[in-house]
């Protein structure tokens, strides 16, 4: 038993300091935990059908939560409704200001789309808003 007390004694040693964990400094950073996104829009009524008067309409959104410090992402899908064909649009930029403008394009007259508006954080994919809807006619007036 004697001649065997050193060799496990050593082979603990080896398997303790085997295991334990070095920081060489490539752990990554804690993430920074951001409120979770919220956001209004101003110039139409959510949810509502609303009236553009030409081929391009301006609506503005307001970021109601703390900003992210890397700003936010803004997709928009806009399909004619009810058929659901999409209509591009210019890509919105990202943004840092906590209120901006959106311009819907491409308004075809008399027809009615949906738009949904999604934001994201750019710091942060995971930190995504609700949705918001609304639905718009271009009317040009007669």
């Amino acid at each position: 038993m004697k001649t065997y007390l050193p060799a496990v004694v050593l082979l603990s040693a080896v398997a303790f300091f085997a295991c334990k964990k070095k920081n060489k400094g490539t752990d990554t950073p804690p993430v920074v935990q951001e409120e979770a996104l919220k956001f209004s829009l101003s110039g139409v009524e959510e949810g509502a059908y609303n009236q553009a008067l030409d081929s391009s309409f301006t609506f503005k959104v307001k970021v109601d939560s703390k900003m992210p410090e890397k700003g936010v992402i803004t997709s928009l899908n806009v399909v004619s409704d009810p058929a659901g064909i999409g209509q591009d649009q210019d890509a919105v930029a990202n943004s840092t200001s906590a209120t901006y403008d959106v311009t819907l394009k491409h308004l075809k007259e008399l027809k009615t789309y949906k738009v949904t508006i999604n934001l994201t954080s750019a710091g942060n994919s995971g930190n995504v808003a609700t949705p918001k809807i609304f639905y718009i006619t271009n009317k040009k007036p007669l």
